[in-house]
């Protein structure tokens, strides 16, 4: 089903009766944190329905790609260790929206990748995945804090299953303090990729430009790195908003821990963050968000979690009034 109709499924005026019926509050607790620009503080979140979704390994983010949710995590073996991950692999599965009486949902199309190359797990936790028409595919892939962006031929790794084809680059983001989380982002009238760090403290958002990525053995090569700013902790991923102009800084409250979603824009070559939005009532891990279309001041929100159960959550998010 198109992404269209299923946000119209989401809308709690439009939605079928057993959406509605199921439809909880959940509370949004903001921090006092200062603030750098004003507008309507208000933001609120609804959940809709939760689901339980196999096949990928523990959830580590969602990309979109025409029309089309992919979720990516890491296959864990009975000793997961990251120092030793030889047991474990990352995976991409692509699946399609659903919706009818019993709200919405996802289905795996069958489609999917595991991330080896040659039977070596090269991507064994991956930590960001993001397209452009021009640029391409790049995937962030994190270990012990080190992260990798890989430069990808995303339709040859859909055909054979795998990287062994498809890995076009493979840069070292040796900038980072803790891992690779590349996302497309409009800054300064240009598409870069933005990355961030998974930290309580000196995080950064750092914007590098994809022509030079697609080349670079190493962030540090002169050109890589346009921007970076102070960002704050524990974000596990990010996702841009093109329609809104507004990068989601998709976080964990604690180390590993409950949900957190934090609004910035770019401003006057700054990022400006609006205080976080606290989702209460989830006690498990956010990794990753698609936010939908946004219609009357609200959107359809998926959201994944890294633990087995009920790790899929589809809810609606209320964006602040007029920026």
């Amino acid at each position: 089903m198109h992404l269209f109709v299923v946000a119209l499924l989401w809308s709690v005026r439009l939605a079928p009766v057993g959406v509605v019926d199921a439809l909880q509050r959940v509370d949004v607790r903001r921090t006092d944190e200062p603030r750098e620009r004003v507008h309507d503080p208000s933001a609120d979140v609804r959940l809709v329905a939760r689901q339980t979704v196999s096949g990928f390994g523990a959830g580590q983010g969602i990309a979109h790609r025409d029309g089309l949710p992919y979720f990516y995590g890491d296959v864990r073996g009975e000793s997961y260790d990251l120092d030793s991950p030889e047991d474990d692999y990352g995976y991409i599965r692509e699946y399609r929206l659903t919706g009818n009486g019993d709200g919405p949902g996802v289905e795996f199309t069958g489609r999917e990748i595991r991330l080896t190359k040659n039977g070596v797990n090269v991507a064994p936790h991956p930590t960001g995945l993001t397209f452009h028409p021009e640029f391409g595919c790049f995937m962030g892939d994190t270990v012990n804090q080190t992260g990798l962006i890989f430069h990808l031929d995303f339709d040859r790794a859909l055909a054979d299953g795998t990287l062994d084809n498809a890995i076009l680059n493979i840069t070292a983001d040796d900038v980072a303090a803790n891992g690779a989380r590349p996302e497309f982002v409009r800054f300064g009238g240009r598409w870069l990729v933005a990355t961030s760090d998974y930290g309580d403290e000196d995080n950064e958002i750092r914007l590098y430009d994809p022509e030079v990525l697609a080349t670079s053995a190493r962030v540090s090569r002169p050109g890589a790195l346009v921007a970076s700013f102070p960002a704050t902790p524990f974000v596990q991923t990010l996702h841009w908003v093109e329609a809104l102009d507004t990068l989601v800084l998709v976080q964990n409250q604690l180390p590993g821990r409950l949900y957190r979603l934090t609004l910035a824009r770019f401003q006057d070559g700054a990022l400006v963050l609006d205080p976080p939005i606290d989702i209460e009532g989830l006690d498990d891990e956010l990794e990753g968000l698609f936010v939908g279309p946004v219609s009357g001041g609200v959107a359809p929100i998926v959201m994944l979690s890294a633990y087995s159960n009920d790790n899929v959550t589809f809810a609606s998010l209320r964006l602040p009034g007029e920026r």
